[in-house]
């Protein structure tokens, strides 16, 4: 099933994997604020009364997350996932427990809720994916990975965050890049970085470890 296509008002978690589940919901909500013109930044990928909310069990949620931090336990919450000379990139992952704004069962930042009708649900656990980028032992930026995903759809549209997310997918599930990594190349290049298609299949050679093992995990997953 394509993770953009999950029946409406039916748990996702019934439908998808982790990885989908992810996705789907990174895309889902992306396609939500943009077209309410939401700001929808430095929130969490995901949080369990969100997932309570579209007619999930509470076990199956508490399960879903209990996968999720057996794959960090197995893994690490910091996984190197490109390196290209000087430049490197890992996903951190966290988990908190917090309070959240929620608009039609989806995560918003407080100042939407000057737009939309917010509700505010407190002790939820969270999940949050950043995105750390090393420029030099000293130089460093940290990015929260659903403020990317928002910023691609501001500023190349849906299609690019599709074409994105559709090539973490392919990695993942089968270990190889879609033809979707030429539009991604084309947009790193506008970033001032160079690359061709070889340099970066290799520069992504430091998380193949990594993708093993989370693909065993996701495959084992019960």
């Amino acid at each position: 099933m394509d993770f953009r296509e999950v029946p409406i008002n039916e748990c996702p978690i019934k439908y998808l994997d982790t990885l989908h589940l992810i996705l789907f919901i990174l895309y889902k909500r992306t396609e939500f604020c943009k077209n309410l013109g939401l700001n929808c930044m430095d929130l969490p990928v995901l949080a369990t009364s969100p997932l309570v909310a579209r007619n999930c069990d509470r076990n199956d949620v508490h399960k879903f997350f209990k996968r999720m931090r057996r794959i960090v336990e197995r893994i690490g919450n910091e996984i190197e996932i490109f390196r290209f000379g000087r430049l490197s990139a890992s996903l951190l992952l966290e988990f908190g427990t917090g309070s959240i704004r929620v608009h039609d069962n989806l995560i918003v930042s407080d100042n939407d809720c000057n737009k939309v009708q917010c509700v505010t649900v407190n002790n939820v656990t969270t999940f949050y994916m950043r995105l750390i980028i090393r420029l030099s032992d000293k130089n460093l930026v940290v990015l929260n990975v659903p403020d990317i995903i928002m910023w691609l759809a501001r500023v190349y549209g849906l299609d690019t965050v599709y074409s994105a997310l559709n090539l973490v997918h392919s990695y993942v599930e089968n270990g190889s890049f879609s033809d979707d990594l030429d539009r991604v190349l084309e947009i790193i290049s506008k970033w001032g970085v160079n690359l061709d298609r070889d340099s970066f299949i290799n520069a992504t050679l430091p998380g193949r470890r990594n993708l093993l093992v989370l693909r065993e995990i996701l495959n084992n997953a019960t």
